[in-house]
């Protein structure tokens, strides 16, 4: 189902969305999940759907609790892994791994953790060179659910550990999870995600506050905090884990988190604005129109399409109704190729 613009349009931290699952047909067919009988050292999940119990002591108890105080009472940490090739990257990429594991901001500790496999319905069949890279076999994404099912599992999964009407925000390593992976596969899929995934906290941006502007990749990053990194590169539960530990750090070295990108209109009266073409740029039937004398209207909105690449941006030109009206086009478009995928979406409201 095809998203509607006001979704987008609130802007709030709070995620009070408990209407967000009645939009997926099966939501009835999930079976509740019991919570462990101790309530704080494992989760479970069925095998079958590839979740597995995980530790909650991935953070070194004994560091000092007097942490910054923080806007968020929770961060939900995610680093989602994707088809992938060597040479050319399938098109589309679509989301194989989905981890998540929640962080107090209160403590640091890493209190739950989230994971399920996601079955690839384009490019069903996993690379060499993936499988190699993420250590994801073709048995567990054929195992595995679609994405629309993973996004409601990790929904209620959030619900049931209490975090979902919590004030919380999304912490991703680089903004490729979110603002290019998610919203792109959702786009091509027309598959209506929770609104808090429409924010996050790019955690590159504060550690490079923290200890410099050096370009790093995640495992770099954590070695250069004084941290061992733990587990495998590139299995995202493992990323998520180790990015929740850079996180505990950068907070008990007394650094007070925000939001760092979002995909909401930017604009101040959370929509969309632009500057106004010139009166003395109206079209007259009776006038030869001069299309290079129109400028094009600055949005600070600029969306990803089907590629993972920044879209292009256009203008109609030619003579009504929609006559300079913006719009938004394959980023991988050229003169000669025409356009790679076939994202298309108006600017105007």
């Amino acid at each position: 189902m095809e998203l509607p613009n006001e979704f987008y349009h609130k802007p709030t931290i709070r995620h009070e969305y408990g209407s967000w699952s009645t939009f997926y047909p099966d939501s009835h067919k999930l079976q509740p999940y019991p919570l462990n009988a101790s309530g704080s050292q494992f989760y479970h999940f069925p095998v079958d759907n590839r979740f597995h119990y995980a530790p909650f002591n991935v953070i070194t108890p004994g560091y000092p609790h007097q942490f910054q105080f923080q806007d968020f009472q929770y961060f939900v940490v995610i680093d989602f892994e994707a088809t992938c090739d060597k040479e050319r990257n399938p098109y589309p990429q679509e989301i194989i791994e989905f981890p998540s594991v929640i962080v107090s901001s209160v403590t640091g500790q890493l209190e739950a953790c989230f994971q399920t496999y996601v079955r690839p319905t384009c490019n069903q069949l996993l690379s060499d060179f993936c499988k190699d890279l993420t250590g994801i076999q073709q048995i567990e994404v054929d195992r595995g659910v679609t994405l629309s099912e993973a996004l409601l599992r990790h929904d209620k999964w959030l619900e049931k550990k209490g975090i979902k009407n919590t004030n919380f925000a999304v912490v991703t390593w680089s903004n490729w999870d979110c603002r290019v992976m998610l919203e792109s596969e959702c786009r091509f899929k027309k598959i209506r995600k929770p609104p808090y995934f429409n924010q996050w906290i790019n955690l590159k941006v504060p550690f490079l506050e923290v200890f410099g502007g050096v370009k790093c990749n995640l495992k770099e990053a954590v070695e250069m905090a004084g941290l061992a990194w733990q587990g495998r590169a590139h299995c995202g539960l493992d990323d998520a884990k180790n990015t929740a530990r850079l996180l505990a750090l950068l907070m008990r070295k007394g650094f007070k988190l925000a939001i760092t990108n979002s995909l909401m209109w930017q604009a101040s009266d959370g929509l969309l604005t632009w500057n106004p073409i010139p009166k003395n740029m109206a079209f007259s039937p009776h006038q030869p129109h001069k299309p290079k004398d129109q400028q094009m209207p600055l949005f600070q909105y600029h969306p990803y399409c089907f590629c993972g690449v920044k879209s292009s941006k256009g203008m109609v030109w030619k003579p009504g109704p929609k006559q300079g009206s913006v719009f938004f086009g394959c980023g991988n478009w050229t003169v000669t190729r025409g356009s790679r995928c076939h994202y298309f979406e108006w600017a105007s409201p």
